[in-house]
């Protein structure tokens, strides 16, 4: 082929190519008509898929808005005002008081940020009806940090309950107001007294939650500090829980948080008092804690929801604390953010019915410093002049820190009782007076059982006595008071 019939062939061919290449491109353009009806199906579809997720949005709003609320705040109480004169006449009955003021209104006003929340938190005992666990919390929502401060049972409080001193310790409030709203409302006016506010929430706790809160969000894993083994047939407890790191389910949990001491024998546990309870149940709830707070539990929405409506009574409701759960988790909020204190306090006791009665009592100075610091959710400062404070005097006697007894009988001086000596002790010391030997004088008496103690009046067995007077704490001849110098001391001393 020569050159030229080449050239024609490759230009016919390339000019054929292209043109078919053409031709097929523009046989798969759309006119305008066409463009402009595929556009209008595209915004169809879109219009469509997004109808659908405004309608799963629409539904996911619903139920936010049904099951999780934020929680409404109380109406403000009274703000600052002039100190309220201390020098009225005190209420002279015998029921318990708690109409009478503080030397200044509790604070109020504008608070620390714009969401801060306080609660009393507590649980009664169904057998003795003492609320042997009671703590204030604060949350700030905002900044995502929380404080949680147990008060200790024994808290002695400005109030003229009877019959002793058990009856004016903060754990018997609810039972000695009937328990109940009534019971509610002068265990929060008592609490108020010890830290400057109002709660703005209580919550009531069955001991059974505990354990079934533990269960439902799959249990926890716990470094029990002792070894807890202790028995009371009569409270219906059997704890034995071995020291160590395991997990932990909802008997077990219960066991833990009820513990505080162990048997006479059983080595291996804390001090025994209430405020090495308090330490244990601190630690339980920073690991409770750390487990609640997991994204996952969000999904077991509903089982807890059971678990509140049937274990929980409180003037928040089920969607104000699922409100406040979903700020937790959803905040950032960490068990580190979160801090668990005890109130600071000190030790004493009173005499009264022929014993001495313990009590715990309020270290003003440095109650103040964690009030201000960690729960107080207002601008205004608490001062010692909003406390209601009870503490001991040198003399044996008590006083508040309003200058005002709800029972004046604190504020005398106790006088003790001094136990006469003994006839029997007499009659001995009379042969070493007269210089003749001590065994003539039974000989001279006779049957020696019918010597000085029988002629005293008092029992042959006389052992016994100061045994039975240790338990009771009560002197044999003195007359008990209603209900019994000890009343309350039995759940009190339990685990």
């Amino acid at each position: 082929m020569s050159d030229q019939s080449r050239n024609r062939n490759e230009e016919k061919h390339g000019q054929g190519g292209a043109g078919k290449r053409l031709e097929k491109k523009a046989s798969q353009s759309l006119s305008p008509q066409e463009a402009r009806k595929q556009k209008e199906r595209l915004i169809m579809i879109a219009m469509l898929v997004l109808a659908a997720v405004m309608s799963v949005a629409a539904a996911v709003v619903v139920l936010y808005s049904r099951w999780v609320k934020k929680p409404v705040l109380p109406p403000p109480g009274p703000g600052p005002s002039a100190p309220v004169e201390s020098g009225g006449p005190l209420d002279p009955s015998a029921e318990p008081t708690l109409g009478f003021d503080a030397v200044e209104p509790k604070v109020g006003g504008e608070r620390k940020s714009e969401d801060i929340f306080t609660i009393l938190i507590f649980g009664s005992d169904v057998a003795s009806g003492l609320t042997d666990t009671m703590m204030v919390a604060t949350y700030d929502v905002t900044n995502q940090k929380a404080t949680v401060m147990s008060l200790p049972r024994d808290t002695l409080i400005n109030s003229s309950a009877r019959p002793n001193i058990n009856a004016k310790k903060l754990n018997a409030v609810y039972n000695v107001y009937g328990q109940g709203e009534d019971g509610i409302q002068a265990l929060k006016t008592e609490v108020s007294e010890l830290v400057g506010f109002a709660p703005d929430f209580y919550v009531r706790i069955d001991w059974e939650l505990v354990g079934e809160m533990v269960d439902a969000i799959g249990g926890v894993w716990f470094d029990n500090p002792y070894h807890m083994e202790y028995y009371d047939p009569s409270q219906n407890l059997n704890i034995y829980q071995p020291k160590g790191y395991r997990q932990i389910f909802g008997d077990d949990a219960m066991q833990i948080v009820r513990w505080r001491k162990n048997n006479p024998g059983v080595s291996g546990g804390g001090g025994g008092s209430d405020i090495d309870r308090l330490k244990v149940q601190h630690l339980f709830l920073k690991a409770v804690l750390e487990q609640t707070l997991q994204i996952q539990n969000l999904f077991r929405i509903g089982q807890l929801i059971d678990l509140f409506n049937s274990r929980v009574e409180s003037d928040l409701d089920v969607e104000g604390m699922l409100w406040f759960a979903q700020s937790a988790v959803f905040g950032g909020l960490k068990v580190d953010d979160v801090e668990f204190c005890t109130m600071p306090h000190g030790y004493s006791s009173y005499y009264q019915f022929g014993r001495d009665w313990d009590f715990v009592y309020p270290a003003q100075g440095e109650l103040l410093t964690v009030i201000n610091e960690k729960l107080n959710p207002f601008v205004e400062q608490v001062t010692i002049r909003q406390l209601d404070l009870m503490s001991p005097v040198g003399d044996g006697s008590l006083r508040s820190s309003t200058g005002r007894l709800a029972d004046p009988g604190l504020g005398e001086v106790p006088v003790r009782e001094t136990p006469e000596p003994e006839e029997s002790e007499a009659l001995e010391s009379d042969p070493l007076e007269s210089g003749e030997p001590a065994e003539s004088d039974p000989l001279e008496s006779g049957d020696p059982m019918q010597s000085g103690p029988v002629e005293s009046g008092q029992p042959v067995e006389s052992d016994a006595v100061p045994k039975e007077s240790d338990q009771t704490g009560q002197a044999q001849d003195s007359q008990p008071p209603e209900g019994g110098p000890d009343a309350g001391d039995g759940a009190a001393d339990g685990a």
